[in-house]
């Protein structure tokens, strides 16, 4: 028998690719599936779209809320399904995507989420310089002091477009984080890792593509990098003694530039390595010295080679 899916899309004003959304997750066929639409109280076109597919959805909703964890964390307790996914709206399911994943359930029933890859498209449909983001278990994540520490710095995180959950889950560790508006998802993920649920991975399988675009959130590197900077002290009291003493030192040698300098080395070996941070100490050195020269006589060349340094 097919377990139940509950999949659940949240949006807000993304009229230009809900529809798209939306018709990925009806097409895929899928005989036992509870498909919801979680709508922020949209302005644009978005309402009368699910409207037009109101029949096929188990149900929707379109009222203002306190965001898109907000959204999800409400498909899911409004939900019954076995198996639970949530799809953005400007994300979508590639075809036969629910058959794959709901058969390495079938064939790993120690495994509470199945992840695989997710291709990263542009408005043009054709693949960004990202092109396949693979998933990848924890252990990938770590590098000297190795150990778990390294899945809430690095940190551990699936392409989460192409994960699919046991319900469980949810109910064994909590929702996501309501606090959080950008890595909710990666935080859920990195507490599942130290909770030692099991992964499955489909490493050579894209499941669903991410649309690119310069208003999704991910244009924002800089509001994920600060949440994430969270993980630590979020996440810290799951680690044993040992572990939180290597977090501790981890977060010193980072702040130290130690592992910089080491991935310097490795791509330009020890030698190259003192070869550039000699020259780029020249050139900083140099650039100093021009700052006294009037500027109508620097070389224009001079800022850009020191910031490159």
């Amino acid at each position: 028998m097919n377990p139940k899916l509950s999949v659940i899309t949240p949006s807000f004003n993304q009229g230009g690719y809900l529809e798209r959304t939306i018709t990925s997750v009806l097409d895929q066929g899928y005989p036992d599936l509870e498909y919801v639409v979680v709508d922020g109280g949209s302005t644009d076109e978005s309402v009368e779209i699910i409207r037009r597919y109101e029949d096929r959805l188990a149900w929707w909703v379109s009222e203002p809320d306190e965001g898109q964890t907000d959204a999800i964390n409400k498909g899911i307790e409004r939900t019954s399904g076995d198996i639970v996914a949530y799809i953005n709206s400007d994300d979508y399911f590639l075809p036969g995507s629910f058959e794959r994943a709901l058969e390495v359930f079938g064939r790993r029933p120690d495994a509470g989420y199945v992840a695989g890859a997710v291709l990263d498209i542009d408005d043009d449909g054709h693949l960004t310089e990202m092109g396949v983001w693979r998933p990848e278990p924890p252990s990938r994540y770590e590098r000297w002091p190795r150990g778990r520490h390294w899945w809430l710095i690095a940190p551990f995180y699936l392409p989460q477009s192409s994960v699919f959950w046991r319900r469980e889950l949810f109910e064994r560790r909590g929702l996501f984080a309501r606090d959080l508006d950008y890595v909710f998802d990666g935080e859920f993920m990195c507490r599942l890792a130290l909770s030692g649920e099991k992964l499955a991975l489909i490493p050579g399988e894209a499941l669903s593509a991410r649309g690119v675009h310069d208003e999704q959130k991910s244009a924002s590197p800089a509001l994920f990098a600060a949440e994430i900077a969270t993980f630590p002290r979020r996440l810290r009291s799951r680690l044993g003694p040992l572990e939180r003493a290597k977090l501790t030192l981890t977060l010193g040698l980072r702040k130290l530039g130690f592992y910089r300098a080491g991935d310097e080395i490795a791509d330009a070996g020890l030698v190259g390595w003192a070869r550039n941070r000699l020259i780029g100490r020249v050139l900083r050195f140099g650039g100093d010295l021009l700052e006294h020269v009037p500027e109508p006589l620097r070389p224009p060349i001079r800022g850009r080679d020191r910031r490159s340094w």
